[in-house]
């Protein structure tokens, strides 16, 4: 797990581009430049090492082949690699060391660009060819680690955050109307998208290579090398068999996931994704696991600690509690120093404790992420099921009654989210498919924006409708049945730039690798094959994840209500956050920045305050907004707005 950084030009780069992400690497730097003969081109391939597997200097990048003709700087893990080894000696390939970097620079060699399709791991990484002068980058088939890229035909320049490219001091720091507009309908930025025009995000599944033209110019192509849906078996499996078949890849895809040559540990937050990675790792007979639970001392509705110590007392790990409050608002900088961009959910900050507090204890974490996407845990996904019930109803009834009668219902202000479902069900549960999640999963509604825009941000962004994103992945997945077809979306939107996006750049933050077992591309491929009635069996949700855990699993965990790892964000915005909330009608979005109409700005506190509407997470993604122009475009030193948070965290 480490930071990468590389570019193709003729201007070098400063030492500061990978400085910047030490974080991602603090046990090893290196640096290579390589001359490409008759062009003014250098290309430079730079990595930040945090070591995981064979910790000696053999693992030093960038790594090359034998002769030097092939070069590589790579983040992440491949969880195959001493098979694919095996593989690679017997065609006759010899290595040096015991790193998976050294399988991906042979696979390049023996396979060329289909090497991607052999890896099963996460991974992001840059291949200098020299002998066809190409540059060859890639990307996990979930979107586990991230790579950015500035281009035009005089440069190039990728690197694992973005601050890396802006310090190159080529790539303008002017900031994406269309990347904005989408962000605040997720409160993310979907590929390629980023909050910089000149910088790009290479979407999940995706390679690129890059070549040095005889004419001196460089070409730039793209390609997507996995889709779950095309990759997915098709023959029908039974019931019993697809406990069994599940059971075995999840066992697989953790006991892959702890090899390490370093202290391991687990998120357990007392959920059936973390409860199952927890009860698996205990059975593989290693040492006693080691476990970390966050706790909310001061709001029990978010404290999961009794059945997270239910599990742990259960398979006997070695289990720490870190409680966390509402001074993790002081981090707010933080969060947006190490994302370079807005980030608009709020377990980011969460998710920057935990790892920090973890990092003292171990160098690599397991977490649930990806559970509820690939086997149906969310409330959406009961939602889809009764929304095709609703619809068979007439017209004047789903088209008329309910969207009035559900308007009549007011938000609750104090973070409970029964009666916003319940209203953004009763108004949108008429419509198409993606159209109503969206409406479930967006924050401001393209009418939302565009009522709080300033004319001239408006004009910027007209035509650009950010639900594009979304229809697009529903349309790719019309052959699977709907609760299929959710997880399919989910996994292309919600996990890849949302969950795994704050899980990165968080645990990097704090030098932690985070494995996820359930993103194994092996377990979603089985998974998204099965029928929806396999994974929502009429209320229950996750059917076939419980099954495959009922003789392994507390009772008390099988059947509990979904909490999630969330903070009481709403709740903090009635008391710590509240002075921000008072000052961001005046703020640099509104002002300086001149996004939004500050009168509107102000409606939406308002609402939120009087508890007429439970506006939290829009208030937080602009306050995330104001933060980053802050710090990125108008140029206010981090330490100056650090003391400002830093006032406001509780003692």
């Amino acid at each position: 797990m480490c930071g990468i950084f590389g570019q193709i030009s003729g201007i070098p780069p400063g030492s500061e581009c990978t400085a910047v992400m030490k974080h991602r690497g603090p046990d090893d730097f290196g640096t290579g430049e390589f001359p490409v003969a008759g062009t003014p081109f250098n290309v430079v391939l730079s990595h930040r090492r945090l070591a995981i597997i064979d910790l000696s200097p053999a693992g030093h990048q960038p790594f090359s082949n034998e002769d030097g003709t092939i070069w590589i700087t790579f983040n992440g893990e491949v969880y195959n690699f001493q098979d694919l080894r095996a593989e690679l000696i017997a065609h006759g390939h010899q290595f040096r060391s015991q790193t998976d970097t050294e399988v991906i620079v042979h696979g390049y060699e023996q396979w060329g660009h289909d090497v991607v399709t052999r890896l099963r791991g996460m991974f992001a990484f840059a291949i200098w060819d020299a002998p066809r002068r190409r540059l060859f980058i890639a990307r996990d088939r979930i979107g586990k680690k991230p790579l950015f890229y500035a281009f035009n035909h005089r440069r190039f320049a990728f690197a694992s955050e973005i601050k890396a490219l802006l310090a190159t001091g080529s790539v303008s720091r002017t900031p994406d109307p269309v990347g904005l507009h989408h962000y605040l309908t997720y409160l993310y930025f979907p590929a390629p998208y980023t909050a910089f025009k000149d910088v790009r995000k290479l979407g999940s599944a995706r390679c690129a290579s890059v070549e040095v033209g005889a004419d001196g110019m460089l070409a730039y192509r793209e390609w997507s090398y996995w889709d779950p849906i095309t990759a997915a078996g098709k023959a029908p499996i039974s019931s019993t068999e697809a406990v069994e078949q599940t059971y075995a890849l999840l066992e697989e895809s953790i006991r892959l996931r702890l090899i390490a040559d370093v202290p391991l540990g687990i998120f357990l937050s007392g959920g059936m994704d973390s409860s199952t990675i927890t009860a698996l790792a205990s059975r593989q007979g290693r040492d006693r696991v080691k476990t970390f639970t966050v706790s909310f001392p001061s709001h029990k509705a978010y404290d999961e600690l009794p059945q997270a110590m239910a599990v742990s007392k259960k398979f006997n790990t070695e289990h720490h509690i870190l409680p966390a409050n509402s001074s993790c608002v002081e981090y707010m900088p933080t969060v947006v120093r190490h994302f370079d961009e807005p980030f608009g959910n709020p377990t980011a900050i969460l998710e920057y404790v935990i790892t920090r507090l973890m990092r003292s204890h171990v160098t690599v974490a397991l977490s649930g992420d990806g559970g509820d996407e690939i086997f149906g845990g969310y409330e959406r996904y009961r939602g889809v099921a009764l929304a095709a019930h609703v619809r068979r109803l007439p017209g004047f009834i789903t088209r008329g009654l309910m969207p009035r009668a559900a308007g009549l219902l007011r938000d609750s202000a104090y973070g409970s989210h029964f009666l916003r479902r319940l209203r953004q069900f009763g108004q949108n549960a008429w419509r198409d498919e993606a159209d109503m999640y969206l409406s479930w999963v967006g924050y401001f509604s393209e009418s939302d924006k565009f009522q709080i825009y300033t004319p001239g941000f408006s004009s910027q962004v007209q035509g650009c409708d950010a639900g594009d994103f979304i229809r697009n992945l529903f349309q790719n997945a019309s052959c699977l049945d709907p609760v299929s077809r959710l997880g399919y979306v989910d996994l292309g939107s919600f996990l890849t730039c949302n969950c795994l996006e704050y899980s990165d750049r968080m645990s990097m933050a704090n030098s932690l690798e985070v494995r996820c077992p359930f993103t194994d591309h092996k377990l979603i491929e089985l998974i998204l094959q099965l029928p929806g009635n396999m994974k929502l069996r009429g209320a229950e949700t996750k059917h076939i994840l419980k099954q495959t855990m009922r003789s392994i699993l507390p009772e008390e965990v099988l059947t509990q209500r979904k909490q999630g790892f969330s903070a009481p964000i709403s709740r903090w915005m009635r008391k710590d956050l509240l002075p921000l909330l008072d000052q961001l009608p005046a703020s640099s979005v509104c002002t300086e920045a001149g996004m939004f109409q500050p009168a509107a700005v102000k409606r939406l506190v308002t609402e939120h305050i009087t508890g007429k509407r439970d506006n939290g997470l829009k208030l937080w993604g602009l306050l995330m907004l104001d933060l980053w122009f802050r710090m990125y475009i108008a140029g206010e030193p981090e330490e100056a707005v650090a003391r400002e948070f830093a006032v406001l965290a509780p003692a």
